[in-house]
């Protein structure tokens, strides 16, 4: 059996969850696109078919929820990052990209880019600003609660790959008492 193409996914925690998913399935009506669930890439490649994504998630089981800074809404030409919320980079985030790729063999650190999309749709860069002076963020920070690992497309560019995004586990960032 050959190596299956995986997203790993941080979720954030309520009420952060419910506000972003309105937003993205709001813009989504709005221009005929696929919603899908807010979350930060944390890491997407190949798992060998010898390691299971519960293994993965398992090596990252004292991690505990944490927040992250929100820098700015920006958006790109990129499909990826059509609109989105830039998250301020923080150690934290790194040591748990670091966990997860090191329950992976041979697998090198990714670029860290932390960010939350909120559309993934080809737009005029006016349209993308005009939506950014629209949007009015609930809060400066936004805290993260869970890990879901996502079969996805090798290549993400069109609304069928966004479709085909699922999520094939889930797990809950431990709290400490």
């Amino acid at each position: 059996m050959s190596a299956i193409y995986y997203s790993f996914w941080l979720v954030p925690q309520e009420p952060d969850l419910a506000y972003f998913q309105d937003l993205i399935n709001t813009l989504a009506k709005q221009f005929g696109t696929v919603s899908f669930s807010p979350h930060v890439t944390l890491y997407s490649g190949f798992l060998p078919s010898s390691l299971s994504v519960e293994t993965v998630l398992a090596s990252l089981s004292s991690s505990t929820p944490m927040e992250l800074e929100v820098v700015n809404l920006n958006h790109e030409s990129r499909f990826s990052k059509t609109l989105y919320v830039q998250l301020k980079q923080a150690f934290w985030l790194a040591q748990l990209v670091n966990d997860l790729v090191s329950a992976m063999p041979n697998v090198p650190p990714p670029q860290l880019d932390p960010h939350l999309s909120l559309l993934y749709h080809r737009l005029e860069a006016v349209t993308k600003q005009n939506l950014i002076e629209t949007i009015v963020l609930p809060r400066t920070t936004m805290r993260f609660n869970q890990i879901q690992a996502i079969a996805a497309p090798e290549n993400f560019e069109t609304q069928a790959h966004v479709m085909s995004l699922r999520c094939v586990h889930s797990q809950l960032l431990t709290t400490t008492s």
